[in-house]
C-alpha cells in the first residue's frame, strides 16, 4: 500500500487533538448527543462522503473508496463512558481535561475507547487516498451509544442499515488481532423463604442460608470446559440483597430479629461461543438442583428459587426506549476466515507483529451473532483490534499511550487496505 510510505509526513497530532475533543465531552450512556455532533462536524471537515446519526443515535460516517464497488468494512467503537468522580482523580488529570502527560492521554474514555475511535476515524479519512485503480469499496466509521449498558443492542441497528462484509471492533487489545470474545449473562436468583422471628431458629426456611448453599455449590462443584483463547466459562456472584419488603427492619430490607422471606442473588456469567440464553439458564438451574433437592427434603414448604435474567432499561438521547434482558452472546472467528487471513497480511504489510488473542470481556461484537440469525444468507465476519490495555477501562486516572494510538492507526490502514484490494 503506497499510502504507508506517506505516514512519516502525517501529522498525528490531529488524531490526538480529536481524541481530546471526544474526551472533553462527557458522554454517559444516553447522553452522547454532544460527542456524536462533534463526530459529524469532524467528518464534514475531513470530507467524509456521508455523516449522520441513526434512530438509536449512533454516529455513522461513510467513506467511498474508488467507485465504491467492493466490500463494506465497518470500524466501530462506542462513544459512551461510565461515570468518573473528579475528586478521586489527580488534579492534573481531571476526567474531562484530556491532559497529555509523559506521552499518555488522560481522561474518562481515553482507553475505553475514545482514543481508539479517534484512530479509526482518522484512518478512514486517510484511506480516501487509496488508488481507485487498485482499491474499491466502502468504509463505515460507527460510533455506538449505550454500549456500557447494552453490548451490541445499538450496534445491531447500524448493522441492519449497512449490511457489512467485515467488522473491526476497536476495543483495547494491545494491538493484538483478537478473533474471539466471551459473552455475558447477568442472572438473578430469587431465593424464597418464610419471614418469621429469628427465635424460631432453623425451623423456618431461611433464604440467607439457602443463598450460602447455592454459592458453595457453584464454588465447590461447578467446572467449566475450556475453549482455546477464551479459556473457561466464569460464573461469579456479584450481589446479594434483601429486596424492599423481603425482610424486617425499619426499611423492610432485613434485621430487626427477622428471618427474611426473600433474598436476591446476582451472578455474572462470562459465556462461551454457542451458549444461548436458554442454555445458560439450564446450566444455572442444573447446578443448583442438589441444593434445591436438599431444601425440599428438609422443609416440606420449600419453594423453588426463581431463576431469570436481570433486565435493564434506558432511553437513548434520541428518545428510543430500551428494555433489555442482560445477555450478550460470545463469538469466535476461525483463523482461516477470510477476514482473519487478510487482517494478518495487512498487519504484516504495515510492518506490525501479528499476535492472535481474544477479549475476556464483552463488546459490541455480540451484535454480530444476532445479525447472523436475522440475516443467515449474509456472510458478515468480525475481528477485534485496538490500542491500550483491557485493565485500564473504567479506572481512576484512565489513560492511553499515544504510541499505542499510532500503532493502532497504522494497523487499521494495513488491515482495511488489504480488505478493499480489488
Amino acid at each position: 500500500m503506497h499510502l504507508l510510505s506517506e505516514l512519516e509526513k502525517y501529522d498525528f497530532s490531529r488524531v490526538v487533538g480529536f481524541a481530546q475533543k471526544l474526551i472533553q465531552h462527557q458522554s454517559l450512556s444516553g447522553r452522547e448527543k454532544p460527542v456524536v455532533e462533534s463526530c459529524i462536524r469532524e467528518a464534514v471537515k475531513l470530507n467524509f462522503n456521508e455523516a449522520c446519526s441513526d434512530r438509536m443515535g449512533n454516529f455513522i460516517g461513510k467513506i467511498v473508496i474508488g467507485d465504491g464497488k467492493g466490500k463494506k468494512v465497518i470500524l466501530t467503537g462506542h462513544l459512551d463512558t461510565v461515570h468518573a468522580e473528579p475528586s478521586k482523580w489527580d488534579p492534573e488529570t481531571n476526567p474531562h481535561s484530556a491532559t497529555i502527560k509523559d506521552h499518555k492521554l488522560y481522561g474518562r474514555g481515553a482507553s475505553d475507547m475514545k482514543g481508539a475511535f479517534a484512530a479509526m476515524f482518522a484512518s478512514g479519512a486517510f484511506l480516501k487516498g487509496l488508488d481507485p485503480k487498485e482499491y474499491g469499496g466502502e468504509i463505515y466509521i460507527v460510533g455506538t451509544v449505550v454500549e456500557e449498558l447494552f453490548e451490541g443492542v445499538s450496534f445491531l441497528e447500524a448493522l441492519k442499515k449497512i449490511h457489512p462484509d467485515y467488522i473491526i471492533i476497536g476495543e483495547a487489545s494491545e494491538c493484538r488481532l483478537n478473533i474471539a470474545q466471551r459473552g455475558r449473562g447477568e442472572i438473578l436468583i430469587s431465593v424464597l423463604g418464610h419471614g418469621k422471628h429469628a427465635s424460631v431458629g432453623r425451623s423456618a426456611v431461611n433464604p440467607i442460608e439457602q443463598v450460602a448453599f447455592i454459592i458453595e455449590a457453584f464454588h465447590v462443584w461447578y467446572r467449566s470446559e475450556a475453549v482455546a483463547l477464551l479459556g473457561k466459562r466464569n460464573i461469579v456472584p456479584t450481589d446479594i440483597k434483601i429486596p424492599a419488603g423481603g425482610g424486617g427492619g425499619l426499611d423492610g430490607r432485613g434485621g430487626n430479629s427477622t428471618v427474611p422471606n426473600e433474598v436476591e442473588l446476582t451472578y455474572d456469567v462470562r459465556t462461551l461461543p454457542g451458549d444461548t440464553e436458554e442454555s445458560v439458564l439450564k446450566l444455572v438451574r442444573d447446578n443448583m438442583e442438589p441444593v434445591t433437592s436438599h431444601g425440599k427434603r428438609l422443609y416440606p414448604a420449600f419453594k423453588d428459587p426463581i431463576i431469570e435474567y436481570a433486565k435493564d432499561e434506558c432511553v437513548t438521547y434520541t428518545g428510543v426506549p430500551i428494555r433489555q434482558t442482560k445477555f450478550a452472546p460470545a463469538w469466535q472467528a476461525g483463523e482461516d476466515d477470510e477476514l482473519v487471513v487478510k487482517a494478518k497480511l495487512g498487519l504484516q504489510k504495515a510492518g506490525l507483529p501479528v499476535e492472535i488473542g481474544a477479549y475476556s470481556f464483552c463488546t459490541d461484537g455480540s451484535a454480530v451473532v444476532k445479525y447472523r440469525e436475522l440475516y443467515p444468507d449474509r456472510n458478515c465476519q468480525v475481528i477485534g483490534f485496538g490500542p491500550s490495555l483491557e485493565s485500564l477501562a473504567h479506572t481512576t486516572n484512565e489513560y492511553i499511550e499515544i504510541d499505542q494510538m499510532k500503532k493502532a492507526f497504522k494497523g487499521y490502514l494495513g488491515i482495511v487496505s488489504e480488505l478493499l484490494k480489488k
